[in-house]
């Protein structure tokens, strides 16, 4: 198969799909497909392009020997409600002016979102050719825009959930990462398109680092929680900070991470003791970090659980690292932990329920390894190659005549 992947985020930008996209178009050179990559300069979590891609319009390189084609994007240093529009308008266009032209034909196309722009502009790919496309819904992003308030346009809402749904509808097969998903994603995109849910899965570097690591890490740390990952308004660490603050005990939480709330996060660490702040960790670290963490922190604002499941999640359960949820509990990721019974759940805000579980784990060590093996038992679901053979399989079903 000839395949284009569109994505905004792919090595070496770090993180979140960064990692997942780039893993998938790894493993698809792997079982012999022709795979180019449309994707931005890196930028990704430090919201600021490098130096040598700055005033860069576009640039043919190869990456693990695959083609890809790197495309401005405008990154707002601080990026605000406004600003991220201004952000996908410039991907939008981007895209349109410097998609593949030199006579290669993808067979099918791949994109995903929470980057809005890229949804929209498969839509407009290869014009007057059946092209069938396959998207990956790993967020709602005009649904968990609005709840945050990050979009505060006036009447902006309806054309953007209309466009939203035209741009899904361009879809032969959307897949998107929790059950809970799948049943919004049927209500928004209505009949006529393949729905599948395909989960986010533990790719390849992460895995081979764990296994490197594991058989001599040292004992796990009393009383630590760590987090690592995005800085951003959707998880919401401001607030789970104020709740710390009051019921954490002799917890101490340890922070790494870039994205649009790191400054605000600065401010409030320099004033807690217990609470460390670092940048982003190499993979060696981040694995190290959470083979001797008590427990690996997932937060998600009030209002936007619905709309993602986070992908810090499989790294967590792969160490079999216990996972303190703070989050809605009906939310996809509330539903996860409890139904794989890997950590425990607290809605945010909720401080005598954090303290109770912080407590419970700190005088009752057993049930932490009892976590443990729960969570390494619940991630062989999200094995690579169990999960990227079913990627493989749906486009192949794709260009199955119907």
């Amino acid at each position: 198969m000839k395949i284009l992947l569109l994505t905004n985020l792919f090595a070496p930008d770090e993180l979140a799909g960064a990692s997942l996209y780039s893993d998938m178009a790894v493993y698809f050179r792997e079982q012999g497909h022709d795979i180019r990559v449309l994707c931005s300069f890196s930028y990704y979590p430090a919201w600021a392009l490098r130096p040598e891609d700055q005033g860069t319009a576009f640039r043919d390189e190869e990456w693990n020997e695959i083609p890809v084609r790197r495309i401005f994007m405008y990154v707002p240093e601080q990026p605000n409600g406004l600003k991220r529009m201004l952000s996908d308008l410039s991907f939008f266009g981007s895209i349109l002016r410097h998609q593949y032209r030199d006579g290669w034909l993808p067979d099918v196309v791949v994109t995903a979102s929470p980057m809005f722009s890229q949804c929209l502009a498969q839509r407009f790919l290869y014009p007057g050719r059946k092209i069938p496309r396959l998207i990956i819904v790993q967020d709602f992003v005009v649904d968990a825009a609005l709840e945050l308030g990050i979009l505060k346009v006036p009447g902006i809402g309806v054309p953007l959930r209309w466009l939203e749904r035209w741009s899904f509808r361009a879809a032969k097969t959307l897949t998107t990462i929790s059950e809970p998903m799948l049943r919004k994603l049927e209500n928004i995109v209505g009949p006529g398109r393949r729905l599948v849910h395909l989960p986010n899965w533990i790719h390849g570097s992460l895995q081979a680092e764990i296994y490197r690591q594991v058989e001599n890490a040292p004992n796990r740390r009393k009383s630590l929680l760590f987090y690592s990952g995005n800085l951003g308004v959707k998880q919401g660490l401001p607030g789970f900070l104020e709740t710390l603050a009051r019921a954490r005990g002799e917890w101490t939480l340890e922070i790494h991470g870039g994205g649009a709330e790191r400054r605000r996060l600065e401010e409030a660490t320099a004033l807690m003791p217990g609470v460390r702040l670092g940048g982003v960790l190499d993979e060696a670290s981040y694995v190290a970090s959470l083979l001797t963490a008590t427990a690996c922190l997932i937060t998600q604002a009030p209002g936007v659980g619905a709309n993602f499941l986070p992908s810090k999640l499989l790294p967590a359960l792969a160490t079999g690292t216990p996972v303190l949820a703070v989050c809605e509990a009906d939310s996809p990721l509330g539903r996860e932990v409890r139904e794989g019974s890997f950590g425990e759940v607290v809605a945010p805000g909720d401080e005598s329920a954090l303290a109770n579980v912080l407590g419970n784990w700190q005088t009752e060590p057993e049930r932490l390894f009892g976590l443990s093996k729960n969570a390494l038992s619940w991630s062989e679901k999200y094995r690579r190659v169990k999960i990227l053979s079913r990627y493989e399989a749906e486009l192949r079903r794709m260009l199955v005549p119907a």
